[in-house]
């Protein structure tokens, strides 16, 4: 198989794709970046007990994500459209009037009272982005489990039942830009929108309310509402009003240029360098803004390691972001590749394109599938 998509990307380089030629003047385009808007809620459902036999609904107080009121729906006995009232229903309803809707994906779960910082069960996602309108009655689970399950999941203590409601809504933006050549494989970050106070809380510890712990000896006092602002994650440890937190699987040094980010929503000066500890520090920053939660970083994090793509590292950063879900900086990577057919031979010949083929086939093939579309 490998040899057979080898013969096809040699034959389509060399004969349909084209040679470098001498630059053109610039020009104008529209070129647009996403804009992710995640958040969660809590709704905790005090004395169960009390609704066991109502047929009424309960509504969580109003919360915002990406600009918008909403709130969660949870009927004790299931939605009156299920005849037999055995399952526990739960909604997501949007409550800001807005002209066109909002498009949205969602999730809910059940949270463990003996493990309520990570916590969860019953987690039930959207299969796909929900069109939401303030005039209907929201998207959930008619049937998101039976009565008979929450009674033995030992998620109701203390008669109390506590609910999480993710929500993630992606808008596209779009900004006139010019037109290069190789500056076409940089990805688009959205621009800052970090409050000016936040810069002045880094190092005040009269104001800081939190320690990160990291690793046995190292020690961050931080304000946990700035890293809350940024992260839907961090949001939830902060809820949880402990004064002491620790965080494992990270360097003391990442944590430390990611709290540089939070305060500042910029990277230190170092991290614009071309040299192998930036690359790799952009690598390590990606990673822990992925798991945080942290859209801007990651993406800013794919901007830096599309600048620094060339012929020999092409394979291993295109294996780096697939297998972190980098989709920016992965097309970046293919549209490097098949603009020019020498330098796509030249890639086939490395030994991080032999991984590549190796570990991830399927990326090839797609590797394919842009050549062709170039045709």
């Amino acid at each position: 198989m490998f040899a057979y998509l080898s013969t096809l990307f040699d034959f389509y380089s060399r004969n349909f794709l084209p040679t470098p030629s001498p630059p053109m003047a610039p020009a104008t385009k529209t070129s647009s970046y996403d804009v992710v808007h995640a958040g969660e809620h809590l709704f905790k459902v005090v004395g169960h007990s009390l609704f066991k036999d109502s047929d009424d609904s309960l509504t969580s107080e109003p919360f915002s994500i990406g600009g918008y009121e909403w709130a969660l729906v949870y009927f004790p006995n299931g939605d009156t459209r299920i005849a037999d009232g055995q399952f526990i229903s739960i909604f997501l309803k949007l409550l800001s009037a807005c002209k066109d809707g909002v498009t949205a994906s969602y999730s809910f779960s059940l949270q463990d009272p003996a493990s309520p910082t990570t916590g969860e069960k019953y987690k039930r996602e959207s299969n796909t982005s929900m069109k939401f309108s303030s005039s209907n009655s929201g998207f959930g689970g008619s049937m998101f489990i039976s009565k008979s399950d929450l009674a033995a999941s030992g998620c109701l203590s203390d008669d109390c039942l506590v609910i999480k409601g993710t929500v993630e809504i992606v808008t596209t933006k779009l900004i006139q830009g010019r037109e290069h050549d190789d500056d076409d494989n940089c990805v688009v970050v959205p621009p800052s929108d970090v409050s000016e106070h936040l810069q002045d809380l880094l190092g005040s510890n009269l104001k800081a309310d939190m320690t990160v712990k990291i690793g046995w000896f190292k020690r961050f006092q931080v304000h946990g509402c700035v890293l809350a602002a940024h992260s839907p994650v961090f949001g939830t440890l902060v809820e949880t009003k402990q004064k002491n937190i620790r965080i494992e699987d990270i360097d003391a040094k990442v944590f430390e240029i990611l709290l540089h980010y939070l305060y500042n929503d910029s990277l230190p000066d170092f991290t614009k360098e071309t040299t192998e500890y930036a690359i790799n520090m952009a690598q390590h920053l990606l990673i822990v803004a992925n798991r945080y939660a942290i859209e801007r970083l990651n993406l800013m994090c794919q901007s830096k390691l599309s600048k620094v793509i060339d012929v020999n590292t092409m394979g291993a950063t295109l294996a780096f972001a697939e297998e972190h879900s980098c989709q920016q900086l992965k097309a970046c990577c293919l549209e490097y590749m098949v603009r020019d057919g020498d330098r796509l031979q030249a890639i086939m010949r490395t030994e991080g394109f032999r991984q590549l083929k190796q570990n991830h086939p399927h990326v090839v093939s797609n590797i394919l599938d842009k050549v062709i579309d170039k045709l």
